[in-house]
């Protein structure tokens, strides 16, 4: 069983109710994982959602046989795999941890299995990555617009600069 101190240190978690939390802690297991390790392959099976509770992992897509991307690198409080909820979920991503990372993982199907018998579990970690989404597009937005800004020529091609803002 994980803490509830621990969970409360995931940003996704931080509005869910103490009640709540323990029906994740009931059915989540504290992993402990190497540098290097692989924890979500590209074109994989995504069965196990994870909250990083120490350490970084990059999120890598190879865009080209000789080219890699790192899409991003996430810090303690991050979670990923949410993919896992749905079934039959592939990964459009890898993620490798970049040191030692300490997480709380849980199965899809658990979880799913918790959404099912808990709507307001359901609904709050549901506000929490939506929040996390929006977050991770206005900075991909921002990044679009310096790029951008940056390029003249790319600039004087955009009809509407304004499109490129996101509003929700």
């Amino acid at each position: 069983m994980v803490k509830l101190e621990d969970l409360k240190r995931i940003n996704l978690l931080k509005n869910v109710p103490d009640h709540l939390l323990e029906l994740i802690a009931a059915r989540a297991q504290l992993s402990i994982f190497g540098a290097d390790t692989e924890l979500i392959s590209v074109n994989e099976d995504v069965n196990v959602f994870y909250m990083l509770i120490m350490g970084q992992v990059a999120i890598k897509k190879e865009i080209s046989p000789n080219l890699e991307v790192i899409m991003d690198y996430l810090q303690t409080g991050a979670s990923f795999g949410t993919s896992a909820f749905m079934e039959d979920s592939k990964a459009s991503y890898t993620a490798v941890c970049q040191e030692p990372c300490e997480a709380i993982t849980i199965a899809g199907d658990h979880l799913a299995s918790l959404f099912e018998d808990n709507h307001e579990l359901a609904f709050h970690m549901m506000l929490g990555i939506a929040a996390q989404y929006k977050h991770k597009m206005d900075m991909r937005a921002q990044m679009i617009i310096k790029a951008v800004n940056e390029n003249p020529d790319l600039k004087n091609s955009i009809k509407n600069f304004n499109d490129l803002t996101l509003v929700a």
